[in-house]
Order: C-alpha cells, then sequence, then structure tokens
C-alpha cells in the first residue's frame, strides 16, 4: 500500500501561542514519526511531500505528489488556529468526490481525540466533514487545495485533512510541543490505518524486521545491506550452515532500537548521508564502528534532524581490533545505524 503524508504549511509557518512553536516545524515531526510507524507493516511504502524541514511546495503540488505516486491514502497533517484562545479539538475534512471515506476519517480523528484528551482533558472532536466552494460551471469541488488536487487521480481513495487541535490554545499547543506527544499520536493513526486496510506488522514490535531472500543473495551480502554478520543472522534465525540459504527463505534481522549513551553503532551499508537531507560522508566513515556519545539534548529532549530522531556518533571504533581511536562528533539517525551486539 502506498500512503502519502503532508505535513502542512512551511518550517516557521503558523506560530503558536507557546515560543518557538511553529505549525510547520511541528507537523513535519509528527509526519515523519507517522511513516517510521507505518513502515513496520508489511507491503508499506509512505512518501512525504516536504523532504526537507523548509521545504514548503505549493497546494495542488502537494495534493498531486500523492497521485503521481500512486498512493491509496493522502493525509496531510496540521493543527489549528483561532482569534479566541479557548478554542480547542480535532477536526478532520474528507473529499465531497470521496464520500465513502468518512468512516476512515472518523477512526483517525476519535483515535486522535482519545490520545490527546489523556494529557488536556479538554480535546474533543469537532466534526469529521467536508468543505466545498462553487467550481464555477455550476457544481461543487473541494475547498481545500490539497484534497482538491488529490483527488484528481482516481488512485486516491481517501484524501484527509486532519486538524490536531489548536495551537492558538496553550492547553493544546503545549500538548503538541511535546516530541513524546507526535511519537503517541503517530503509533495511533498508524495503528487505525493499518486495523482498516488489514496491514500486518513486519515483526518490527517483536524486535526484528523480515527479509524475502533474492536470487543471487548470500546471508553475507544480507548482513551488510542491514549492518550487521552473517554470524548475528545466521545464530538469531538458526542456521547451522551460512552458505546454505535459498530464494524466497525468509531472514528475520534483529533490531535494536533503544540506543543508549556508550552503546556501540554500526552505520547501514545503504546509507550515504548522517540524516536525510544532511551531509554527505566519505566511504570510509562505515569502515568504522562508532561509540554513541549522546542520545539527548541538554534538556533531556530526544534531537531531531529533518524529522529523523538523533544519536550523536563519539570515539571511533576498530572493527579487527576493537581499539578505540578518533571522533566523529556527527549527530546520525537511529533509522542509519545499527547497535552492534557483542559476538560469541
Amino acid at each position: 500500500m502506498i500512503i502519502t503524508l503532508d505535513p502542512g504549511h512551511g518550517q516557521f509557518k503558523n506560530p503558536g501561542v507557546l515560543p518557538g512553536y511553529y505549525e510547520g516545524t511541528r507537523v513535519f515531526m509528527l509526519a515523519y514519526a507517522l511513516k517510521r510507524e507505518l513502515e513496520k507493516y508489511r507491503d508499506t511504502t509512505v512518501y512525504v511531500t516536504r523532504e526537507k524541514l523548509e521545504d514548503d511546495p505549493s497546494l495542488a503540488a502537494r495534493g498531486s505528489m500523492a497521485g503521481k505516486r500512486g498512493s491509496r491514502l493522502f493525509i496531510s497533517l496540521h493543527t489549528n488556529a483561532a482569534s479566541n484562545p479557548e478554542a480547542h479539538g480535532v477536526s478532520v475534512f474528507y473529499s465531497v468526490r470521496r464520500k465513502d471515506s468518512k468512516k476512515l476519517g472518523r477512526l483517525l480523528g476519535e483515535a486522535v481525540v482519545a490520545e490527546m484528551k489523556k494529557k488536556t482533558d479538554i480535546t474533543y472532536l469537532r466534526g469529521v466533514m467536508t468543505r466545498t466552494q462553487d467550481d464555477g460551471h455550476g457544481g461543487i469541488e473541494d475547498y481545500y487545495g490539497v484534497i482538491r488536487n488529490s483527488v484528481k487521480y482516481p488512485e486516491v481513495e481517501y484524501s484527509f485533512i486532519i486538524e490536531h487541535g489548536f495551537h492558538t490554545n496553550p492547553t493544546e499547543c503545549g500538548y503538541m510541543f511535546r516530541d513524546e506527544s507526535l511519537e503517541c499520536i503517530a503509533r495511533v493513526e498508524a495503528e487505525v490505518i493499518a486495523s482498516y486496510f488489514g496491514l500486518e506488522k513486519t515483526g518490527a514490535e517483536d524486535g526484528y524486521t523480515e527479509y524475502t531472500v533474492a536470487p543471487g543473495d548470500t546471508l553475507i551480502s544480507i548482513a551488510r545491506r542491514y549492518g550487521t554478520t552473517y554470524r548475528v543472522l545466521a545464530e538469531y534465525n538458526g542456521i547451522k550452515d551460512p552458505d546454505l540459504i535459498y530464494d524466497g527463505q525468509i531472514i528475520r534481522i534483529p533490531l535494536y532500537a533503544e540506543i543508549s549513551v556508550g552503546d556501540t553503532v554500526r552505520i547501514k551499508s545503504d546509507k550515504n548521508t548522517y540524516y536525510p537531507g544532511g551531509k554527505s560522508f566519505s566511504a570510509w566513515v562505515k569502515n568504522y564502528d562508532y561509540a554513541v556519545k549522546k542520545t539527548a539534548d541538554s534538556r533531556g529532549g530526544a534531537v531531531y534532524r529533518n524529522g529523523d530522531r538523533c544519536v550523536l556518533l563519539g570515539e571511533r571504533i576498530d572493527r579487527r581490533t576493537g581499539e578505540h581511536g578518533g571522533s566523529i562528533d556527527s549527530w546520525a539517525s537511529v533509522d542509519y545505524v545499527t547497535k552492534i551486539r557483542p559476538e560469541k
């Protein structure tokens, strides 16, 4: 299933009532958190209309991206605003041309409300609705440009705008300003989508993901792809002879999502930058392991670069000797590194 997520607006658009809050920045973080959650499900491809935080494509371009990429589902993520600071609640808009999508819109809205209300006590579902305008030919069309342009493509069966509370309301703005809140919202939205479309988890929730052996694969080549060793994969999968794998065989890849200061990590072989949109690094960087120096900022909060949660790589470690050398001191996405399990 192909899904396109649209973090509304640009980096510094629509400030909230709390200093430093910008709708365009917070929903960007939410989009990538939701992307990570959705990609835990099999056969799910997720695109985001803003690859970099500073990106701000037009409304037409955002909606069209969903259709051009063959997306079945398009969600534009927002927080709301009003002149009255007491205004609050979650709103979901769906396309007048996709009336059957209202059910999924309501499920998403109710899930977000239930999660937000745990902390805010005030959030409620304002409505699941359409908003229309005259199409200039005696008919009506969707008012919102992102929805209007997405449903021009028949592939896009579901198109929504979700307003995750009001950034003009101090309580809801405060909720959306916390990284852990975005992670919670992403999780429940992904769960609703997965349940509605019958998506199955890859096994990542159990500490592993799965890879299907293709012609020409070896256990060594698969291990390199995931930044681990063939010995780890053989032990983890109960493979007695690492030279004997077959096409179509399912190989479980152990995941180590929780990374702590001092852990040893290895950069995945298929990654060429430190984080999405970050600078490229030289090939030699992948030849070493690294001791993690930091996992949080000075206030103890998670560190994000272009929507990806990052850790600070520290001392360089020689893989052959285990000796510690110089320091790299660069932030790397946790999705770009593998925590190394000591070999027996």
